[in-house]
């Protein structure tokens, strides 16, 4: 078996599966995963926590006082002037690549990128072949959404010092993507971008877990079009057509509140503003419960407990708008085979591959919304639950064990 190591910005328990699956199927397929990662006190993912070999550096606690507050802010400010993540995490790879004998470099990154500088560096150094994940970046958001989230919630300071923090992240990323052996990543957006900087870029989707998400027979007592993550503004997940769907539904009296219910599993504050903001404008509050986060063991059940499955998006532009982004949900609402309702249709890669895998509609207009409900609505009227009639050939390749073949593919041809 060969080892690997993997240095990434997230890892289960908490946040970002997309490694953890990795680690999950990787020693299957010859390969023994050993891994540094930032330590996070939320805890998601705790069905994928078995791998042994995971470093945690913990760089700041992760608790809502402000001596935390402070040293995060600290610690953000130490490593834009200094690198000073990428110093710890190189002496802690320094150390693990002297008493293992190590094939590969893998790191996997959202918008930070001080595992990928280290992880670059750590491979050129002692000549190993390097895998650069990206799994997002600043561009795929509009109004630079992302960057100004990193800031103290000041407008005026956001104005001034996102486009520097932007710019500093920007110039790193791309000094090392042009370094990577091969650069991985999570769409046909994404592949085609960063080819720009990197002819070898292969797509490998977010997908599934196969030994979760399986579909179940259920017949359910309520009509549930259920939502399971978070809104980071209207400008990226848009569910005004879903709103104003439901309050024609309820204006011609076709839905009552004892029988129609929507469910949002909310992972925070941000996206129950959100949320409640638009049940009171479109005076459909008497219909919705929301609930905060779930571990994802428990996601399954809830997903086939429902009537629909909501997804949310925003239409995709050249300019001011969200661009390529497919989620992991996605996916796993597909393998469990409840029919998907897509608001606002991205008009891009998420009606592609909803019209491909035949797993319900990405909706333009409210009628195509109002539509889709009450065909759904008379179907568990009917039978007593709901089922979508999917293309399975289509989303086994979202298979996270297919997934971790392809990475093993990569991995095995350098």
């Amino acid at each position: 078996m060969k080892n690997i190591l993997i240095l990434c910005d997230a890892l289960p328990p908490s946040f970002a599966p997309r490694m953890g699956y990795l680690c999950k199927y990787l020693p299957s397929l010859g390969w023994k995963p050993i891994v540094i990662t930032e330590y996070n006190s939320q805890k998601y993912y705790k069905n994928i926590t078995e791998n042994e070999n995971v470093t945690c550096i913990n760089f700041f606690h992760n608790k809502k006082n402000n001596v935390s507050k402070l040293k995060y802010l600290f610690v953000f400010i130490a490593d834009y002037l200094f690198d000073y993540k990428e110093v710890i995490i190189k002496n802690r790879a320094k150390k693990l690549l002297k008493n293992n004998n190590i094939s590969i470099i893998l790191s996997s990154n959202s918008f930070r990128t001080c595992f990928a500088k280290a992880a670059m560096e750590l491979a050129v150094k002692h000549q190993i072949p390097f895998v650069l994940d990206i799994r997002d970046i600043f561009e795929q958001f509009p109004n630079d959404e992302y960057a100004s989230r990193l800031l103290i919630k000041s407008n005026a300071i956001n104005d001034f010092v996102t486009k520097h923090i932007k710019k500093h992240f920007l110039k790193q990323r791309n000094s090392i993507l042009p370094k990577a052996n091969t650069i991985t990543t999570v769409s046909e957006w994404h592949r085609d971008f960063l080819k720009k900087f990197n002819p070898n870029v292969q797509l490998i989707y977010n997908g599934f877990d196969p030994d979760l998400f399986n579909y179940q027979k259920v017949n359910a007592e309520k009509f549930k079009i259920t939502y399971v993550g978070r809104i980071e503004s209207l400008d990226i997940k848009n569910p005004t057509l879903l709103f104003e769907a439901v309050k024609i539904l309820a204006d011609k009296k076709l839905i009552e509140k004892d029988k129609f219910r929507l469910e949002f599993y909310l992972i925070n504050e941000t996206s129950k503003e959100i949320i409640k903001t638009l049940s009171q404008k479109f005076d459909v509050e008497e219909f919705i419960t929301i609930f905060g986060t779930v571990q994802n063991i428990q996601v399954p059940e809830i997903l086939n407990n429902s009537s629909i499955l909501l997804l949310l998006a925003n239409k995709a532009t050249e300019n001011k708008s969200p661009k390529g982004i497919l989620g992991t949900k996605l996916f796993e609402y597909m393998a469990v085979e409840k029919p998907i309702l897509c608001v606002r249709n991205d008009e891009s890669f998420i009606e592609e591959i909803i019209n491909k895998s035949n797993s319900g509609v990405a909706a333009s207009n409210v009628e195509q919304s109002a539509e889709f409900i009450l065909s759904k609505l008379n179907e568990w009227q009917t039978q007593g639950f709901t089922h979508q009639t999917i293309n399975k050939d289509f989303i086994r390749q979202f298979s996270r064990k297919t997934q971790a073949e392809q990475f093993a593919k990569i991995l095995s041809e350098m």
